[in-house]
């Protein structure tokens, strides 16, 4: 198991920061890909050769520009060219030698009703309340249902997972977040255990599976820990968001890593079990008093804490494991 970080504009100083904490392995993001409809492996290469030389890796480039897929999303004519530029992606990806791209198919993207609801010491955290969705203004794109939105996945994932499968890239899908549907009047499919099994269904591969993202599932409102063993057994866990968030559906707020609802310790041990050996990624953090924009302080404590589960969970284990090989021995 490993400790992953999300990282856009790429500093040495960040990635020296970011090695020091522990973290072993980068989840690249792209924040100004406004001309862009691509990922281009000169890009990805310059990148992967800037992280490496600080002494880390990349794990996997994270998220796509919603307006890569705003024909496929609605099932309009332009589709195929924006599927012939998802390949070209993937085919990028491939060629740099990276293994994962963690994207999301959101109708809406991430929606959240506040971003300043105090958490513990006043520290800033998001939160969603669906009763309060009625204020908010409406969405500019044009709304569009869920089963519209099954279908046109459906169409994408079955000439995405080939082109995967050819460049050696796994595909890891994020939920919607939050996980309820409608919301503003867009559908949104992708938001339970059941719906997670479906996209694995639907074009079965190796190169087909999922982000995991704890705080999502937490929102769902279901059984966390059985959720990593129904889909850590599969393989299809690509790699994990680790954090905690208090409440589900129809409101709940994020909170700090060692609040909330998830006993993490056992989340831990459940990865462990199942055999998942895979990245730890703390994807959101709440913004703490004099932090930077990239929250310094609020990510050292979040890795700090992965590291310190992630050492008590090994140890255990390896107890285990020897106290089971001296009664064989014995």
């Amino acid at each position: 198991m490993r400790i992953g970080a999300i990282m856009w504009d790429i500093t040495d100083k960040k990635l020296k920061f970011i090695r020091q904490l522990g973290v072993t392995d980068i989840l690249v993001t792209f924040k100004k890909m406004r001309r862009i409809d691509h990922y281009d492996l000169r890009r990805l290469q310059a990148v992967k050769e800037k992280v490496e030389t600080a002494g880390l890796k990349v794990a996997a480039v994270h998220g796509v520009p919603s307006r890569w897929y705003e024909k496929l999303r609605y099932g309009l004519p332009g589709r195929d060219r924006e599927i012939e530029n998802f390949e070209r992606s993937i085919a990028a990806v491939g060629a740099a030698g990276i293994p994962v791209w963690g994207y999301q198919f959101h109708s809406l993207r991430v929606w959240r009703t506040s971003r300043t609801t105090p958490g513990r010491g006043g520290a800033h955290v998001t939160s969603y309340d669906h009763d309060l969705v009625a204020e908010m203004p409406p969405a500019r794109q044009k709304p569009i249902g869920e089963n519209e939105m099954w279908e046109n996945f459906h169409y994408f994932l079955e000439r995405v997972i080939p082109a995967a499968e050819r460049a050696g890239v796994k595909m890891a899908l994020h939920p919607d977040d939050p996980p309820t549907s409608p919301i503003a009047g867009f559908g949104c499919p992708f938001r339970s255990v059941e719906a997670f099994q479906r996209v694995i269904d639907l074009v079965p591969s190796e190169a087909n599976g999922m982000i995991f993202c704890q705080g999502c599932f937490t929102e769902m409102g279901i059984d966390v820990y059985e959720a990593i063993r129904h889909f850590g057994k599969q393989k299809k866990i690509f790699y994990v968001h680790f954090r905690n968030v208090a409440g589900a559906v129809p409101s709940f707020r994020e909170t700090f890593i060692d609040e909330g609802d998830v006993d993490m310790y056992r989340a831990m041990k459940t990865y462990k079990e199942i055999g998942y050996d895979g990245l730890f990624v703390p994807d959101h953090v709440p913004r703490i008093e004099g932090d930077t924009n990239y929250q310094h302080r609020s990510r050292a404590y979040a890795v700090g804490y992965i590291r310190a589960l992630m050492h008590v969970v090994n140890s255990r284990h390896e107890n285990r494991s020897l106290r089971t090989q001296r009664e064989v021995d014995s």
